[in-house]
């Protein structure tokens, strides 16, 4: 089983790669001026590298579990982005042949198999199974629906491309577009549940897990945030009407925490270098509450000195521009020290509480001459810090010089 299916999930993770490229080349040429860098990086980004790194991540999990749920649903939403006929269905065509009809009707549901899989993976994260028997209706819950809006998009009385305006009458649709009914009602009802289903499967899963299983899921959880924080942060300074805040920055960071989700599942699954996930979440809150900080200290720092400078001389001066970024060098470290300590105190007392008593025991260790005294003071330290079940403490005995002279001799 495992040799077929390594194959065909390279095979799979090729077609991919090729069909990410043909459509980047097309789009390229279509293209009757040069695209600025922001058309380039949204296009690039979404069109190519998405479902790219997507489908590597997947091939490596399913070359080493293939048994494993979480590479085919990685797989599916790489693959259906790289075949997506979008651009193929820009220009409005004015006779509908079957291969047009099934390219359409393709395209109208195709944001399932993008969203579905993704929404599924903490239900099967990270051993490819729910955690029980019990959690199996989310599946079918989220089959169920699929099925149904195949079928809906199949038998509307028009049909057309998702993300453009134009349709054609459907010669076998019935159901008249904008006349659902019920169903319009049970569609989010139904994708509200099965991904809240989806999620209280992962909190049972973690709550019941041992100690290797909660550090996988705390590498899900930390790129399933990240990608959050980053899309909502965008959003909002999405509303800035910046140019090149709006469409560069915004789509880099969307793009890269986008990215960041398939290769942070395989690091879970794979079990490669899983303890450092303790360190990256520490140094993401510690440097990600310094930059807001220290932006937050820098605009209103700006904005403060420029209504001075401007109601006292008239007038706004870039000296401004340079104290504020003196200002922030010289509060990046002060600051830095000072965040990570709360942080610590605050969010990980265990690591601040060791780091305490270590610097206790080192101030004791240079005082203290009875070594009977100081082995139980460094048992006492291993207990509260590292919590082993058992600790025992072994120390040689000591050389005297006159025995070493009559082993010598």
């Amino acid at each position: 089983m495992k040799r077929p299916a390594m194959t065909l999930a390279w095979a799979l993770c090729l077609l991919c790669i090729v069909a990410g490229s043909a459509q980047l080349i097309l789009w390229l040429r279509g293209q009757e001026s040069a695209p600025t860098s922001a058309e380039l990086l949204q296009y690039f980004g979404w069109t190519w590298a998405v479902p790219v790194v997507f489908s590597l991540m997947a091939a490596v999990i399913i070359t080493r579990q293939p048994g494993n749920r979480v590479g085919w649903l990685l797989l599916l939403p790489a693959l259906t982005t790289a075949l997506s006929p979008g651009e193929f269905l820009a220009e409005p065509r004015t006779a509908l042949t079957p291969i047009l009809w099934l390219l359409l009707w393709f395209d109208f549901w195709s944001w399932i198999p993008v969203m579905f899989p993704i929404l599924l993976i903490p239900l099967h994260f990270p051993t490819g199974r729910p955690p029980s028997a019990r959690w199996r209706w989310v599946n079918w819950l989220a089959i169920t629906i699929w099925v149904v809006v195949m079928l809906l998009v199949a038998f509307l009385d028009t049909i057309g491309p998702l993300n453009h305006d134009w349709r054609l009458d459907n010669p076998i649709g019935f159901i008249q577009m904008g006349s659902e009914g019920v169903f319009s009602f049970l569609l989010p009802i139904g994708l509200l549940a099965f991904t809240l289903g989806s999620v209280a499967s992962l909190i049972v899963r973690y709550r019941r897990a041992g100690l290797v299983e909660k550090e996988q899921i705390k590498w899900l959880l930390y790129a399933s945030t990240l990608f959050g924080v980053m899309y909502v942060g965008t959003t909002v300074a999405n509303s800035l009407q910046d140019e090149l805040l709006t469409f560069i920055w915004v789509d880099l960071l969307r793009i890269f925490s986008a990215l960041l989700l398939p290769v942070a599942i395989a690091i879970a699954i794979l079990r490669y270098r899983l303890f450092d996930i303790d360190v990256i979440i520490h140094k993401t809150i510690v440097y990600g509450a310094l930059t807001a900080l220290l932006a937050l200290v820098y605009f209103g720092s700006v904005i403060l000195m420029q209504t001075l400078f401007g109601s006292v001389i008239g007038a706004q001066s870039p000296l401004i521009l340079v104290v504020s970024t003196l200002l922030i060098a010289l509060l990046f470290n002060p600051l830095r020290k000072r965040i990570q300590w709360i942080i610590d105190r605050r969010f990980f007392r265990s690591k601040y509480d060791a780091q305490q008593v270590l610097a206790r025991f080192a101030l004791r260790a240079r005082e203290e001459t009875d070594l009977d005294h100081l082995s139980g003071e460094l048992v006492a330290v291993l207990q509260e810090t590292l919590q082993p079940q058992a600790v025992s403490l072994w120390i040689a005995a000591p050389v005297r010089y006159e025995d070493t002279r009559e082993s010598l001799s």
